[in-house]
């Protein structure tokens, strides 16, 4: 037994007569189209830039795996005095600094106390292996503090909170 034909798959209306395409003139052209859909168009804001600062190669490449992941741009530095450079030199200033404690090159106080020179609106996250406690800083201090082991949940978590600190804020 054959089959019937199948309906008629014109349209019976087309995209300007549901709202869906405007109404244009001939001589408006396809670049006057492609104008008016840009010009609606949301800006694509660049994602929070991070620099991570550890004297262990690994923690800083597992910082940059977990910040990457999560949408974030990162550059990773395991010494103190590039970083600073860096800082000093790049046009883009990072949103924030995580730093460990501890630095072959640089005591953290015034590493952080020269960044804060360079980049007066920068958040420092400062992770440590060492207890919040135990930390002593004597002319700057982070923002935030998380202690070391931590997973990536946490981890990104402080992330969070310090990009949204206010820059004067501190523990």
């Amino acid at each position: 037994m054959p089959l019937p034909d199948p309906p008629s798959l014109k349209p019976t209306r087309n995209l300007t007569d549901i709202g869906l395409m405007p109404q244009r003139t001939p001589s408006e052209g396809l670049f006057s189209l492609q104008n008016k859909a840009s010009a609606c168009a949301p800006e694509i804001a660049e994602p929070p830039a991070i620099y991570v600062v550890d004297d262990e190669p690994l923690l800083t490449e597992l910082y940059t795996i977990f910040l990457e992941a999560a949408g974030y741009f990162v550059k990773a530095f395991t010494d103190r005095v590039e970083a600073l450079a860096a800082l000093a030199g790049e046009r883009r200033k990072p949103d924030l600094l995580v730093t460990d404690y501890f630095g072959s090159s640089m005591l953290a106080d015034g590493f952080m106390r020269r960044c804060l020179k360079v980049h007066p609106h920068l958040r420092i996250l400062m992770a440590s292996g060492l207890g919040q406690g135990d930390v002593h800083f004597f002319s700057v201090r982070p923002n935030r503090f998380i202690q070391k082991p931590f997973n990536a949940e946490e981890f990104l978590r402080e992330v969070k909170a310090a990009l949204v600190a206010d820059p004067g804020d501190s523990l």
